[in-house]
């Protein structure tokens, strides 16, 4: 719970410093690439099967100079849904549906840049906020007593939830305000995906996102 509540904090620290004076220097990033998440924990009956996948991944970033080789700045991941036919059973009712679950992640995050060769150059990042985690669940659902008869189904389970973030970033610049970048990220979401009755989602709280795309400097 303390974690919890010092990632808000942290996270208005780190983007309060990004914004200030936001004039010369300031990069904006943008990348397209893939995200990958394996699967959670199931408990059949309760929710079953747990499912992971790969989806199309966004990320997105505005870093601040901080010291002579750091930067400070705030980001945004995310991706395309990824899905699963599951089923569950509480006691009244049995339901089979389809998942669709994303993930969305914030963070404040911290920079150590590194030349490497020429116009190359690596960065390894180091950030905390949180997630926003999203279940739409579609289907049919029947009550355990007769008369038994299968109605449509429809249900969200969403949750926010703190987010730890390490990452590297390769930066090949090509004019003095744009260059080529290529992100990788790795999340840690703070989500045991539990309930007294068994798993929430089935989802793993860990995600890997890489991306292609292009850094501006202003």
């Amino acid at each position: 719970m303390l974690r919890r509540r010092c990632a808000g904090p942290i996270f208005v620290c780190l983007f309060s410093l990004a914004a200030a004076g936001a004039a010369a220097q300031t990069t904006v990033g943008v990348a397209g690439g893939a995200s990958n998440q394996k699967a959670g924990t199931a408990s059949l009956p309760a929710l079953g099967p747990a499912f992971g996948g790969t989806a199309w991944g966004l990320i997105a970033d505005v870093d601040r100079p901080f010291r002579s080789r750091f930067t400070v700045g705030v980001e945004g991941s995310t991706a395309g849904a990824i899905s699963a036919d599951q089923s569950q059973r509480t006691s009244t009712a049995t339901s089979a549906f389809t998942s669709h679950h994303r993930d969305h992640v914030f963070s404040g995050t911290i920079k150590l840049h590194v030349p490497v060769v020429g116009p190359v150059r690596a960065a390894a990042a180091l950030g905390g906020g949180f997630a926003w985690r999203r279940t739409a669940r579609v289907g049919t659902t029947s009550g355990l007593l007769p008369p038994v008869a299968r109605t449509d189904f429809s249900d969200t389970v969403s949750s926010i939830v703190a987010a730890y973030t390490l990452g590297a970033d390769v930066t090949v610049r090509l004019t003095d305000r744009l260059g080529a970048v290529v992100y990788g990220r790795r999340h840690r979401l703070r989500d045991d995906d539990a309930t007294a009755s068994g798993p929430k989602r089935g989802v793993g709280p860990t995600i890997y996102r890489i991306g292609v795309g292009a850094e501006w400097r202003f």
